[in-house]
C-alpha cells in the first residue's frame, strides 16, 4: 500500500477543507449613502432545475469583526448578482475581498464596470465572463456569525464564447479560477479529468 493511503495527519482544527471553492463576487443594491456594494461570498449551488444557489454572508459579532457590508442591503432589497471572475482581475478580486467590512464605491476602487440588470436592481460586473442574477427566497441564521440566503436564478448572462450554441460551459473559454479552502490561494483549472456520468456512459448532465 502506498504512503498516501496508509498514512494520515490529524490536524490539531477542523477546518472547512474542501478544495476547490468558487471564487465569487457578489453585487447588491445599496442605500441613500452608498450606491451599491461589492463582497466575496461563500457560494454553492442548490439545484440546476429549477436554477437555485445558495451563499454564506457575515455578519456583525461580538466573535468577529470581519462582518461584511452587503449583509444589510441583501435582507434589505432580497436580490444579488453573483459574477464569475478570471484571472484578467484577480487582484480587484482580492481588493473585494479584503474591503467586506468597508463602504465606498469598491467599482471605482477596482476600475471594474458597473452593468444593470435586467430583472433586478442588483448591479453585475461587465468585465465577468458569467452573471447571475438571483432572488432571495429564503434566509437562515447560521450561528455563531453567518447568514445563509437560499435564491433563485432569474437571469444568466455570459460573455461571447463562454458557451457553446447549446449553452453549455466551454470550461477553457476564460482562465477562470477557484479559491483552494485549506491554503487561500488561487488557482485556475489545468485539466479536465473526468465529467458528471461517465460510468454509466452518459455526458448531458451540467449541474
Amino acid at each position: 500500500m502506498t504512503d498516501h493511503l496508509s498514512s494520515r495527519v490529524e490536524l490539531s482544527q477542523p477546518a472547512p477543507m474542501l478544495p476547490p471553492m468558487p471564487a465569487i463576487i457578489l453585487g447588491v443594491k445599496g442605500d441613500e449613502t452608498i450606491r451599491d456594494d461589492l463582497s466575496c461570498v461563500w457560494t454553492f449551488v442548490l439545484d440546476g432545475y429549477p436554477p437555485q444557489v445558495g451563499i454564506s454572508v457575515a455578519k456583525k459579532s461580538t466573535i468577529s469583526e470581519h462582518y461584511q457590508v452587503a449583509l444589510d442591503f441583501i435582507k434589505k432589497h432580497g436580490e444579488f448578482t453573483l459574477n464569475v471572475p478570471d484571472t484578467s482581475w484577480v487582484e480587484a478580486y482580492d481588493i473585494i475581498d479584503m474591503s467586506a467590512s468597508e463602504r465606498g464605491d469598491k467599482f471605482a476602487r477596482t476600475k471594474l464596470t458597473r452593468l444593470p440588470s435586467k430583472l433586478i436592481d442588483a448591479p453585475g460586473i461587465a468585465e465577468a465572463p458569467i452573471i447571475l442574477e438571483c432572488r432571495v427566497l429564503s434566509s437562515h441564521e447560521l450561528p455563531p456569525k453567518r447568514m445563509v440566503f437560499f435564491a433563485e436564478v432569474l437571469r444568466t448572462s455570459v460573455q461571447q464564447g463562454v458557451v457553446d450554441d447549446t449553452g453549455r460551459l466551454i470550461p477553457d473559454s476564460r482562465p477562470f479560477f477557484g479559491m483552494l479552502a485549506g491554503c487561500g490561494e488561487f488557482w485556475t483549472f489545468k485539466e479536465k479529468v473526468g465529467h458528471i456520468g461517465q460510468t454509466k456512459g452518459l455526458n448531458h448532465i451540467r449541474y
